[in-house]
């Protein structure tokens, strides 16, 4: 009996080539939450992300695993659907890159309506040599910090890679700036023959490799959405065999090979298609709503 499901969210809620949530997966998990399933999201993104592209609108996931599990929170019931009727998770009118906004304004998911359950910082010894890599060797970063996004510069790699996954463009802000705060996760864009550069100088770390070839999430070496999916499902008092996973990449795969149920989408990687129980139709074809539905059947056996 599965009784979560764990959603990636690009290239299985939202398609690369549209950018768009189709109205079918909407409908589907308005249908799992119906038959009695909690519904959570597993992304390498940044919770702010998800607001700022309005990934979640009109849809509500009891918990959230945000990048790449290093950022993992549930929400507090009660006090996430009073606010999603206030802020079902519209979309802004613009990015907000440093969420100081009015608690009224905030969508109800931010994780002050909820409890983090797991929180890892990259230690600051890492982030110093990290930085001391980028005075030697400049490249675009993005820093991500709990409440605050932003980039030391912006060129056309950078741009491309925003482009990618249909998001805004972050504010400026020197080097200085990244040793004040503790850094979440950091993603460089990188060219290949840089990929030793960061392997050397974080050998603590680890590179996920995003599925546009460019972008990579690094994160301290034991951090993982499976990580955070543990520790959710702790809370809830469920197995992990009680547990359903769908997702189509490189970030996706230990996921899909540890839980209970793992459903790689018709558009996934061939890595993550070979560790998946299932596998369901393309994104553009409705394999996400044919991913919920076959789960569902298997809940009436």
């Amino acid at each position: 009996m599965i009784k979560i499901i764990f959603f990636d969210i690009d290239g299985t809620l939202r398609p690369f080539e549209t950018g768009v949530i189709p109205e079918a997966t909407r409908l589907a998990i308005k249908k799992a939450r119906e038959a009695g399933i909690y519904c959570a999201i597993a992304t390498g993104r940044h919770w702010v992300e998800i607001y700022n592209e309005g990934l979640v609108d009109g849809m509500y996931f009891d918990a959230f695993v945000t990048l790449d599990g290093g950022y993992s929170y549930i929400l507090n019931e009660q006090k996430a659907k009073k606010h999603f009727l206030l802020n079902p998770g519209n979309k802004p009118k613009e990015y907000q890159f440093l969420m100081d906004i009015p608690e009224e304004e905030l969508p109800y998911f931010d994780p002050k309506f909820g409890e983090v359950l797991l929180r890892e910082a990259i230690p600051s010894s890492m982030v110093k040599r990290f930085l001391s890599l980028l005075e030697k060797h400049p490249f675009p970063v993005l820093f991500l910090e709990e409440r605050r996004l932003y980039a030391n510069f912006i060129n056309e790699d950078l741009l491309r890679t925003l482009a990618y996954v249909h998001t805004g463009v972050p504010p400026l802000l020197p080097l200085s700036e990244a040793e004040k705060n503790e850094q979440l996760m950091l993603i460089p864009i990188l060219h290949q023959d840089q990929v030793p550069l960061i392997e050397e100088a974080l050998p603590d770390c680890h590179l996920i490799r995003w599925s546009d070839g460019m972008s990579f999430d690094i994160a301290k070496k034991d951090v993982s959405k499976i990580h955070g999916i543990r520790k959710i499902i702790e809370r809830l008092g469920i197995s992990i065999d009680e547990v359903a996973a769908i997702g189509d990449g490189w970030n996706d795969v230990e996921m899909l090979d540890s839980v209970g149920l793992g459903i790689a989408m018709g558009n996934a990687k061939p890595e993550a298609k070979a560790v998946a129980k299932h596998i369901t139709e393309h994104i553009l074809e409705e394999g996400l709503p044919k991913a919920v539905d076959y789960i569902l059947s298997l809940n009436q056996k």
